[in-house]
């Protein structure tokens, strides 16, 4: 299920960037050196929570992944509008797109069949 799938990746990332900043806040990490392993797992796991809380939002049955899925796809494209947008600059935020839209594509493309797929809630018949 989509929903599971999005949860236990964003529980990923938000380990990954603990790891990489040794617990200590993005606040305080960014004053000293670039920390571009850290924006892009910050970036991880801003989108996939943006795609929770999204979906979350909606009034979705629990097994619309019909429904997830766009939702996914609406968040990946404004995402992949800040590319080269005004004022997002710099390896920082290079990093931070990079890891929110890496995050967004595996998703998707570990769940792009799951509408040919019985049992996923994407046909009303399963």
């Amino acid at each position: 299920m989509l929903s599971a799938s999005i949860r236990a990746r964003e529980s990923e990332a938000l380990q990954r960037l603990a790891a990489t900043t040794g617990g200590q806040s993005l606040c305080s990490v960014s004053r000293g050196a670039p920390v571009p392993a850290a924006k892009y797992y910050e970036g991880m796991a801003a989108a996939l929570a943006e795609v929770r809380r999204a979906i979350r939002r909606l009034s979705l049955l629990p097994d619309d992944d019909a429904g997830s899925r766009l939702v996914l796809g609406d968040i990946r494209a404004r995402w992949a509008a800040e590319a080269g947008a005004p004022g997002r600059t710099g390896p920082g935020w290079a990093g931070y797109l990079a890891g929110g839209l890496e995050a967004l594509d595996q998703l998707a493309a570990d769940h792009a069949g799951d509408a040919e797929r019985p049992g996923t809630g994407a046909d009303p018949s399963d």
